[in-house]
């Protein structure tokens, strides 16, 4: 298998326009969100691109919980007309970042008052970057994580910046690298950095192939991805974390 050189490096960043609605009968306390980020909250919209980032098979979503179509926010695909007000994922597989679009300031100026950027995770702890390269008996590569606090640390510095700067607007950073450190190197998980499925060329399940069964268990599902009990986990602490700027 050929090595996968691809970072996770897309800083995700969660847009909240309009103002906040703090309602107690159980619905939304915001009006619409909107998405933006690489594989990992990609809801299908690199599906009719020609290229191999695509995980619309029954890997991918298997242990998700299924609830009416209307709960989920619509990709950009199939998004019309003023169905945008509702909320669009923009997420696509490959993406990067490139300072110089200017997109914090692009959603300011569009209406965009409440701002989430999502700090990257400890890549170096991925089963990609300890299968491809040297861990130095250690239980991640250490380089890469190094790389990767350095990028969230001025990532908050820009937060503290951009909330200085638009006075009107509330930019909140959010930190999941010490969460999924944490059960990363926490006794017993150790001999789980690995993938719960066979993969691909890309780094991605065989379709043709079976998971793993206690996938519960497992911390990543490819060598590229986490599992969906490590995204329950990143995902309920961080929406509790959000609920202090709604």
């Amino acid at each position: 298998m050929a090595c996968v050189t691809k970072f996770h490096l897309p800083a995700l960043v969660l847009l909240i326009v309009l103002e906040s609605r703090h309602g107690v009968d159980g619905k939304s306390k915001v009006p619409c969100f909107f998405f933006f980020g690489d594989s990992l909250v990609d809801s299908g919209n690199n599906n009719h691109l020609e290229n191999k980032g695509k995980v619309n098979y029954l890997q991918y979503g298997m242990d998700f919980l299924v609830v009416q179509q209307e709960a989920f926010i619509k990709s950009f695909p199939i998004t019309k007309g003023s169905q945008i007000l509702e909320g669009v994922n923009y997420g696509s597989e490959y993406v990067g970042i490139q300072d110089e679009t200017g997109t914090h300031m692009t959603l300011h100026d569009l209406g965009a008052r409440k701002l989430v950027v999502i700090g990257v995770a400890p890549i170096g702890c991925t089963p990609n970057a300890t299968a491809f390269y040297d861990t130095n008996d250690s239980l991640c590569v250490k380089p890469m994580n190094e790389v990767v606090i350095l990028l969230n640390d001025l990532l908050k510095l820009l937060v503290q910046d951009l909330n200085k700067k638009l006075i009107s607007a509330n930019f909140m950073s959010l930190e999941i690298y010490e969460i999924i450190w944490k059960f990363v190197n926490a006794l017993g998980t150790r001999g789980l950095i690995k993938s719960c499925c066979e993969v691909n060329n890309h780094g991605l399940c065989n379709p043709s192939k079976t998971p793993c069964l206690n996938r519960n268990l497992a911390l990543f599902l490819d060598f590229l991805h986490p599992s969906e009990f490590l995204n329950f986990v990143t995902g309920t602490i961080s929406y509790n974390a959000l609920m202090t700027i709604l």
